[in-house]
């Protein structure tokens, strides 16, 4: 595999396995959008009343039994859960042909795209505005087909 590739490759198993883990484990916020979610009185701070609820709300959920207790087998369970709909979702977004494999052409096609449409000025570059205004643009945009995540 060539270093681009090798990189990308990387990147997207490094983010989806990152974004897992903390979404199955209490964290402190490091973006100003997450930090906002968990300030619920938007006074600048996070107090143990506002992010608890949160954190006893995903340990419910994973605690498949409802015991009151996270076994391994049910951590192991959610992470699994977690690892195939973001597989499903890598695959809807690149695997262009739906032939459950993502091709160097398909991976082109999907890169190219994503600066094409993120590049806001089109001077051929992403800036970091541009990548955070693709962003909230993504989350603001109704789901469809043809879209890039």
């Amino acid at each position: 595999m060539k270093k681009p590739m090798m990189f990308v490759a990387a990147a997207l198993g490094t983010l989806a396995l990152g974004g897992m883990a903390l979404a199955m484990e209490p964290y402190l916020p490091r973006s100003a959008k997450v930090f906002a979610k968990l300030d619920g009185n938007s006074d600048g701070k996070i107090t143990l009343a506002e992010i608890q609820p949160k954190a006893e709300k995903r340990f419910l959920k994973i605690d498949a039994d409802k015991n009151g207790e996270v076994t391994t087998a049910e951590i192991d369970a959610a992470l699994q859960k977690a690892l195939e709909s973001r597989r499903k979702h890598i695959l809807k977004m690149m695997d262009a042909d739906a032939n459950g494999t993502v091709s160097k052409a398909e991976l082109d096609r999907f890169i190219t795209s994503l600066i094409e449409t993120a590049d806001a000025d089109s001077d051929g570059g992403v800036t970091l505005d541009e990548a955070k205004n693709f962003r909230v643009a993504k989350l603001r945009k109704p789901a469809t087909g043809d879209s890039v995540n």
